[in-house]
């Protein structure tokens, strides 16, 4: 077994015997080195879709505008089944409007969830970041 485990340790005795830098590189010529690629940065790295950055980052920007209108939608359904409780409890609906308007309520919350779940689904790259 070789003393000289590392390549510099290599080329530093390789200088002591007299080589110079220009007969190492003409003795490393033919040995292709590979660059090692880095380890991805961002999920954008992992789940590259080979777009140009311009059309990734339109993807991103229309998927953020889905997850926007999907959250708009689920806020307005809490916000309307809120409202509709505090007028049943207060006695200004009675029992069955209010239930009647909940389960209106509910539908609404359901349908606005199918609309934009196929949508949202196909396109995770909202959580990736931009390309530069």
């Amino acid at each position: 077994m070789s003393q000289y485990t590392t390549i510099t340790a290599k080329v530093d005795a390789l200088r002591a015997n007299g080589f110079t830098d220009s007969d190492i590189d003409d003795l490393l010529g033919g040995v292709a080195v590979s660059e090692q690629k880095a380890p991805p940065m961002h999920l954008g790295e992992i789940f590259d879709n080979g777009a140009s950055a311009e059309e990734w980052n339109k993807q991103v920007d229309e998927n953020e505008q889905l997850y926007i209108y999907r959250s708009n939608c689920l806020m307005l359904t809490v916000g309307i089944a809120f409202i509709t409780v505090m007028l049943t409890v207060k006695g200004y609906l009675d029992v069955f409007t209010g239930w009647f308007i909940l389960a209106g309520d509910v539908l609404f919350g359901f349908i606005a969830v199918a609309y934009f779940m196929p949508k949202w689904r196909d396109k995770t790259n909202f959580f990736v970041k931009k390309r530069q």
